[in-house]
C-alpha cells in the first residue's frame, strides 16, 4: 500500500485563517497565505494527500454497528457502549458520535476547499494542465462526499428538498463567521455541482488498480446510492447497472474446503486487487492509521484478542451456514459459538499488523441490493428478488445457496432487501441508515436477540424514531447561533 504524504498538513492550520476582524488588515512577514502555501502543481498534490487522509470510515462503521444490531456485548467488555449509552440508544448533543461524524466531515470539506481555493493561484503549465485539472476534480468530488455524509446523518429526510440540511460550504470561511443549515435541496445542488467535475478527471491506471483513488467509476457508485437515497430509483438503477457489469462479484468454488484460499476472503485480508475485483473505492490504511477492528476488540480478531464486542446473535443466526463464505470473512474461525463467543473476524489485518484494514466504501454487492431496491419500488418483485439471488449465488457453494422469496408487498421486497444487505454490509457502516431510510416502508427497525439485549432492557426502537437522525453536536449549538433554533427534531438544545 503506498503511504500518503501528509507535508502539508501543518499547513492548513494555518493557510487562509486571517479575517477582517481588524479594521485594517495586515499581512505579516511570512504568513502562509494561499499564494505562498500553493505555488505549483506538486504543492497541489501534497494538499490534496491530506485532503483523503480527513476522509474518516471509520467513525460512522463505529456508530453504526453498536447502535443498531451487528453487535451484542462482549465478554471482555470493560464498559464500552454502556458507559457512553450507544448500545442502549443514549443519543444526545453530547454524543460522541454524533460529534466524530460532524467534525471529520468537516475537516474533509475544509481541506478540500483550501485545495480549491489554493489552486486559483497556480497557472499550470501545459505538461502539467491535465495534472492540475485531475486535483481540482479530486478536490470538488471528495467536498461532495463530505456534504453527502453528512446529509445521510444529520437531514431528517433526504427525500425531502425543503428539509433541512448540513452547513453549505463552498468557501473558506472566516473564523468569525457563523452558518445556518441550508436545506437539502442547496446541499444537493452544490453536490451535483462538485460531480460535474468527473469530466475532467484523468484515467490514470495504476490508480484505478489501487482503487484507492477518486475515479470515474467512484462518481458512479456515488450517484447511485445517493439517488437511491434521495428515492431517484430510475437514476440510481442507471448507475449501479453500469457497475455491476464492470465490477462482476466474486464466486465460490463447488465445495467449501477451499474457503480458505478464496477470492472473496482476499477482499477484507486487502491481497492485491485483480482486474475483476469487486471493490469500487476503499480507504487505503497503512501503519500508524486508525485500526477499524479495535472498534470492537482491544488486541486482535480471535477470541484471545480481547473483544469487547461480539457478533451479535441475530446476525449470526442468519449468517450460520457453513456453505456461505460470509461466516467464515465475518466471523473469526476462533469463534466458539457453543460457549457464546462470536467474535467479529471481517477486518483481520493486513501488512502483518493486526486489525489494521482498509476501508471499503464501495463494493459492487451493494449496487445489486441498489438494482433491487429500484425494481421493488417499480412493483418488478420478482425481478429485485433475481438480484438478491445473485449475490446469495456468489457467497455459497454452488447449489446450496438458499431461494431468495419473492415478495408479494412492497413492505416484504424492502424487507428482504434489508435482510440481504444486513447480511453482507454488516461492519460497513450501512445497517443505521438503511433502517433510517427503508425501515418504515419495510416495517423493519432494529432486532436484537433477547440474548443480547434483554439485560439492559435495550432490544429495539420504533422505526419512526426520532434518533434515527443524529443530533447536531452541543459544540456546534454552542458557538454557531445561526445554528441554533435549527437542531434536528428530538433533541435538546
Amino acid at each position: 500500500m503506498k503511504k500518503i504524504n501528509f507535508i502539508l498538513f501543518a499547513l492548513f492550520v494555518s493557510l487562509f485563517s486571517s479575517s477582517c476582524e481588524d479594521a485594517i488588515d495586515i499581512v505579516q512577514p511570512g504568513e502562509l497565505t494561499p499564494e505562498a502555501t500553493f505555488q505549483t502543481v506538486t504543492d497541489l498534490q501534497l494538499g490534496l494527500n491530506g485532503v483523503y487522509s480527513a476522509i474518516s470510515g471509520e467513525a460512522p462503521i463505529a456508530f453504526s454497528t453498536v447502535f443498531t444490531d451487528e453487535i451484542a456485548i462482549g465478554f471482555a467488555n470493560g464498559g464500552q457502549g454502556l458507559n457512553g449509552g450507544e448500545y442502549v440508544f443514549n443519543l444526545n448533543t453530547g454524543s460522541g458520535d454524533a460529534a466524530a461524524i460532524w467534525s471529520s466531515n468537516y475537516a474533509l470539506i475544509n481541506r478540500a476547499n483550501r485545495v480549491i481555493a489554493g489552486a486559483a493561484f497556480v497557472v499550470p503549465s501545459e505538461a502539467d494542465k491535465s495534472a492540475y485539472d485531475n486535483i481540482v476534480a479530486q478536490a470538488h468530488i471528495l467536498r461532495a462526499w463530505g456534504h453527502f455524509v453528512l446529509l445521510s446523518h444529520f437531514s431528517t429526510d433526504l427525500t425531502d428538498d425543503n428539509a433541512l440540511g448540513v452547513i453549505k460550504v463552498d468557501f473558506v470561511p472566516l473564523t468569525t463567521q457563523q452558518l445556518p443549515r441550508s436545506t437539502n435541496g442547496e446541499v444537493f445542488s452544490l453536490i451535483d455541482s462538485d460531480l460535474n467535475y468527473v469530466s475532467t478527471l484523468t484515467t490514470n491506471a495504476a490508480n484505478l488498480a489501487s482503487r484507492t483513488f477518486v475515479s470515474a467509476d467512484f462518481v458512479k457508485a456515488f450517484k447511485a446510492r445517493m439517488a437511491a437515497y434521495r428515492g431517484d430509483y430510475a437514476t440510481a438503477n442507471t448507475f449501479a447497472t453500469q457497475l455491476i457489469t464492470d465490477y462482476p462479484l466474486t464466486s465460490r468454488s463447488a465445495t467449501a474446503a477451499t474457503e480458505t484460499t478464496s477470492s472473496y476472503l482476499n477482499i477484507w485480508t486487502d491481497v492485491a486487487i485483480p482486474s475483476n475485483n469487486e471493490v469500487i473505492f476503499k480507504l487505503e490504511r497503512v501503519s500508524g492509521n486508525f485500526l477499524i477492528n479495535s472498534i470492537w476488540a482491544s488486541v486482535n480478531s480471535t477470541v484471545t484478542g480481547s473483544p469487547f464486542y461480539e457478533m451479535s446473535t441475530s446476525l449470526y443466526n442468519l449468517l450460520n451456514n457453513t456453505n456461505d463464505i460470509r461466516r467464515r470473512a465475518f466471523l473469526s474461525p476462533t469463534s466458539e459459538p457453543a460457549n457464546n463467543k462470536l467474535v467479529i473476524g471481517k477486518y483481520p489485518g493486513s501488512g502483518g499488523i493486526a486489525q489494521l484494514n482498509d476501508v471499503k466504501i464501495f463494493r459492487s454487492a451493494e449496487m445489486y441490493f441498489i438494482k433491487a431496491e429500484a425494481l421493488a419500488d417499480a412493483k418488478d418483485y420478482a425481478g429485485s428478488a433475481a438480484q438478491l439471488q445473485l449475490v446469495t449465488n456468489a457467497r455459497f457453494v454452488v447449489g446450496t445457496a438458499p431461494v431468495i422469496p419473492v415478495a408479494t408487498t412492497d413492505a416484504g421486497a424492502f424487507a428482504e432487501i434489508l435482510k440481504q444487505r444486513r447480511i453482507e454490509l454488516c461492519y460497513e457502516g450501512h445497517r443505521y441508515l438503511d433502517l433510517k431510510r427503508l425501515g418504515v416502508r419495510a416495517g423493519v427497525t432494529i432486532d436484537r436477540d433477547p440474548a443480547d439485549c434483554g439485560i439492559f432492557n435495550a432490544c429495539s426502537i420504533p422505526n419512526t424514531d426520532y434518533r434515527f437522525t443524529m443530533p447536531i453536536p452541543g459544540y456546534e449549538i454552542g458557538a454557531n447561533s445561526a445554528i441554533k433554533p435549527q437542531q434536528n427534531p428530538g433533541y435538546a438544545n
